[in-house]
Parts: structure tokens; sequence; C-alpha cells
């Protein structure tokens, strides 16, 4: 007879990637909790898990940042970026607030990439829809969230790794990370995205014309 799985079992599973992940990491074995972190992320896109796929990169980026390898936890948070910008594209037509909080994890995590760029252009379109929620604090609020994740990040450059031989082995698992997961549809509906940022333009259109 099978034995029934409890949410006990699921967490206390040695076969948990994401359990496992954190004990490497609290334990100080970086390489091997980005090991984890990555195969997590993996296996939550095949279940179109977005936003846990995104978490366990940026975790896995995370842990190559405390070793010192910046290229490769860069190449990470770009993923990790346009996880979290898919998911925004996704949810927009049900969750604006989902969407909103997903848009400043991915204009982060471009930041980190130092992919400014991205990160310009996201920003624009979390201000522009955060207008529909709040005016007033949309700005502020993704700028002084994106000061705190530099912060952390600066803090972590000095570190340096123990054996500089490993970056290879890192390289290789995040070349078939990407290979296997390939780019992350985006499967958002065209017109509720439209929508959404034409009414957004047509306000602050409405709201010039007024001011003047």
């Amino acid at each position: 007879m099978k034995k029934f799985e409890t949410w006990i079992d699921r967490i206390t599973n040695e076969s948990n990637l994401w359990l496992n992940a954190i004990k490497m990491e609290d334990e100080g074995n970086y390489l091997e909790a980005f090991l984890n972190y990555l195969k997590d992320s993996s296996e939550c896109i095949k279940q179109n898990s977005l936003v846990r796929a995104a978490l366990s990169c940026s975790c896995a980026a995370n842990c190559l940042a405390m070793t010192g390898n910046l290229p490769a936890a860069r190449q990470l948070y770009m993923q990790t970026a346009t996880i979290y910008e898919n998911n925004a594209n996704l949810v927009i037509g049900e969750s604006v607030r989902e969407a909103l909080w997903s848009y400043q994890e991915a204009y982060e995590c471009f930041s980190l990439a130092c992919d400014n760029v991205k990160a310009q252009h996201i920003y624009e379109k979390y201000v522009s829809l955060s207008k529909k929620v709040n005016p007033f604090v949309g700005e502020k609020e993704a700028m002084a969230s994106l000061r705190i994740r530099k912060g952390d990040l600066e803090s972590n450059s000095n570190i340096n790794s123990t054996n500089m031989q490993l970056f290879a082995d890192v390289d290789n698992a995040i070349k078939n990370f990407l290979s296997e997961i390939g780019t992350t549809s985006d499967k958002l509906n065209p017109h509720v995205f439209q929508r959404v940022f034409k009414f957004s333009k047509e306000r602050n259109v409405s709201e010039k014309s007024i001011a003047n």
C-alpha cells in the first residue's frame, strides 16, 4: 500500500532541492547550494511556477556573488529578471499588484545584472502601472528598493573564491541550465497588456491637459 505523503514528509524529504540548497547555503557550501537552486529553478520552469523559479534562480545568483564570481552571478540575475518580467506580463490582466511586484523584482535584477537599458525599460513600465494603484509612491519605492539590493551585492563583491578553478564548472552549469529551460515563453495576452498601458498613457495626457 502506497504511503500518503504529508506536508511534513515533503519539507523533510532529503530529495527536496530547495531545502537541500538552503542547508548547503547555511553551511557555507555555496557551490552545492548554487547547483541545487539551479536545479530547483529548472524544475519550477517545467511546472510553470515562474515566481518560484525566479526565486531559486536569484538565490543561485546570490550564492555565486558570495564566492566573488560576479560575472556568473550577473548572468543568473539577468535570467531571474527575465522570468519575473514574463510573470508580470502573464498576470497583468488578472492582478495588477502581482504584476507591479514582478516588474519591481525584474527591475532590480536587471540592475544587478548591470543591464541599465532593460532596467530602465522595466522601470518605466513599473512607474506607469503603479500610478493606477497609487500615483504618489511608485517611483520612490522602486528607487529605495533598488538602492538596498545594490548595496547587498556590493557588500559581497570583495569576497574571493577559495578555488578559482570552480568558475569553469559554474559556467558549464549555467550553460546547461539556460540550454535546458530555453527562453521562458511570454504567454501574455497582448490585448490586455496594450489596454492597460494605453489607459495609463491616456490618463497621463489627461492629467497634463488639466494641469495646463
